[in-house]
Parts: structure tokens; C-alpha cells; sequence
């Protein structure tokens, strides 16, 4: 495997979208996607009444909000086991780096406690997910954020549309109370997103606060405030949303990450661990979680 440097990623990342972008690219990848999709529509799991609702809210809303309590999975438990294990090892803010806003759990914490990995491969929100895109899930993993109480407003801090996929399944579980102050993600409803993409000429990448007002009123704006084990099912690929810049104190999340098995854009899509890692997490995986994680090898059910 060749690494590249980062700034050399980052361009070779803009090239491919711009690329792909090209009715010789886009219309096939467009029209397999479709017939995947509908290929795929009497495969789909059953759900339960509440379940089905998450979907059709995720559908008409593109995003959806329950509790950890309310989910009950039985997986939980360990989770916010293992969340009370990590916390005080997540590292500080790195003094050299000025525009630092985001500390994540190094990836051997998350093996140390698989826990909080297998949580997102619970058959519940595979189903969930699953039904949402109409297509078999690829899980991206987990990700334990502590968003920085600072001034720093980029990147995800504005606000944006994820282009990894026609459609995505996100997943965030609040750590502790998120109030105003604490950082919430901030949303605009779906209802007005293609107006905003014709009127910002949106295509991708970041639109500041003062850009996105002069078309749509902070009135319109929504707030995802909320108390500790809140849960937030998102489409990030559906709504324009960013995460409000903490005053008081830090954010605690946990972000669970799926797109389906053939991305608009592959080449932004990572798992959150190494390969060798999750090799050794799948010893115990189904068939199913499998596919899932190792999505990109091709591997099928039974």
C-alpha cells in the first residue's frame, strides 16, 4: 500500500470527485446504484413498528432523535463501560496545533474495548440502516470525539453537505448533557435543502455562518441540543448541518459511521481502525457484521 502525504490526499481526493462528477463517470455509477437498490428491495429486513418509523422519519426529515434508554440494546451496558475506562486517557489539545478543535481516542483504546466498535454492528441498527439506504451497509467505525471548548470555527464547526454517498448512515450518542453552550450539531431542515444548494451554488466543501444567513434565516436554523445518552440517527448527506462552537465546556461524543457498499465517493471512505485490527476483532463477527466491515474484500453470506 502507498501512503501519501496529506495535502498530496487531500488533492488527489479533489481530482477523483471532480472526476467523478463527469457524465462518463456519474450516469453508469448513477444507474447501477438504482438497480442495485431496486435489486436489492425484497431483501430487506423486517422492522418493527418503532424501527419503521426511524426510517421514515429519517426519510422525510433526514434526521431522527431517540435515547440510548429507549433503544435498549443490550450491548450498551459494556459501552458506557468502556466509555468510562477511555475518558480520562483521552489526550489534551496539542499546543502546536493552533486550529486543533477535535481529540479523538487513539485506536488502541477502541481495540482495548471492543465494546464500543461491536456496538455499532448491533443487528438492531444494521437493520435500521440498512432499510434506510435500501442497500447492505458498510460500517466505518466508531469514533470517540472530544470537541474542544475554543474559538476554532472550521472544517465541521461550518457548515456543509458529506459527499460520501448519495445516501449515509450516521449514528451519535451524547456523552454528557449537550446544551446551547455545549456545542450541539446545528441543522437546517430538509425542506430547504435544494433551495440551498441553488442558492449558495453549492456543489461541496464549507459555507460560513455569515453566508449561509444571507439566504436562509437563523430562525430556520435547528438546534440538536440534548442530555446525556441521547442518541442522533442522521443523514449527513441529506441536510446542511455543522457542530456549534462549545463555550463552557467540552463535547463528549460517540460517532458511528456506515455509507453503502458502493459509495458515490470511495476513496473518502476509511475504516476507523487498521486492518490488522479488525481482523483480530472479527473472530467473533457473524457473517453479517463481517460483510459488513470487510465490505471492500467482496466477502458474501453464508
Amino acid at each position: 500500500m502507498v501512503y501519501l502525504p496529506k495535502l498530496h490526499l487531500q488533492l488527489r481526493n479533489r481530482i477523483l470527485r471532480d472526476l467523478f462528477r463527469l457524465p462518463i463517470f456519474k450516469v453508469p455509477a448513477d444507474r447501477s446504484y438504482e438497480a442495485a437498490i431496486e435489486q436489492h428491495n425484497n431483501q430487506l429486513p423486517i422492522l418493527s413498528e418503532n424501527d419503521f418509523s426511524v426510517v421514515e422519519t429519517l426519510r422525510r426529515e433526514g434526521i431522527c432523535f431517540t435515547s440510548l434508554e429507549a433503544l435498549g440494546l443490550a450491548s450498551t451496558e459494556k459501552v458506557m463501560k468502556a466509555v468510562a475506562k477511555i475518558l480520562p486517557n483521552l489526550k489534551p489539545a496539542s499546543p502546536s496545533q493552533k486550529n486543533q478543535f477535535i481529540v479523538h481516542a487513539d485506536p488502541a483504546e477502541i481495540i482495548k474495548y471492543p465494546a464500543l466498535f461491536l456496538w455499532g454492528l448491533e443487528e438492531r441498527l444494521l437493520d435500521i440502516g440498512e432499510n434506510y439506504l435500501g442497500l447492505p451497509l458498510a460500517y466505518h467505525g466508531v469514533y470517540f470525539r472530544k470537541d474542544l471548548a475554543n474559538a476554532v470555527k472550521i472544517k465541521s464547526r461550518l457548515w456543509h453537505i458529506d459527499v460520501e454517498d448519495r445516501r449515509m448512515f450516521k449514528v451519535i450518542v451524547y456523552l454528557d448533557d449537550v446544551t446551547e453552550d455545549a456545542g450541539p450539531m446545528e441543522y437546517v431542515p430538509k425542506f430547504f435543502t435544494s433551495s440551498l444548494y441553488k442558492a449558495l451554488k453549492y456543489h461541496y466543501g464549507y459555507v460560513a455562518d455569515e453566508k449561509m444567513e444571507a439566504v436562509i434565516p437563523r430562525s430556520n436554523w435547528r438546534s440538536c441540543a440534548g442530555l446525556s445518552g441521547t442518541v442522533v440517527f442522521l443523514d449527513p448527506t441529506s441536510i446542511f448541518h455543522r457542530g456549534k462552537v462549545p463555550l463552557n465546556s467540552d463535547r463528549f461524543t460517540l460517532f458511528f459511521d456506515y455509507t453503502s457498499r458502493q459509495p458515490k465517493h470511495p476513496f473518502y471512505c476509511k475504516s476507523c481502525l487498521p486492518e490488522a485490527d479488525l481482523r483480530l476483532l472479527s473472530k467473533n463477527f457473524s457473517q453479517r457484521q463481517k460483510e459488513c466491515v470487510f465490505w471492500r474484500s467482496g466477502t458474501r453470506r453464508g
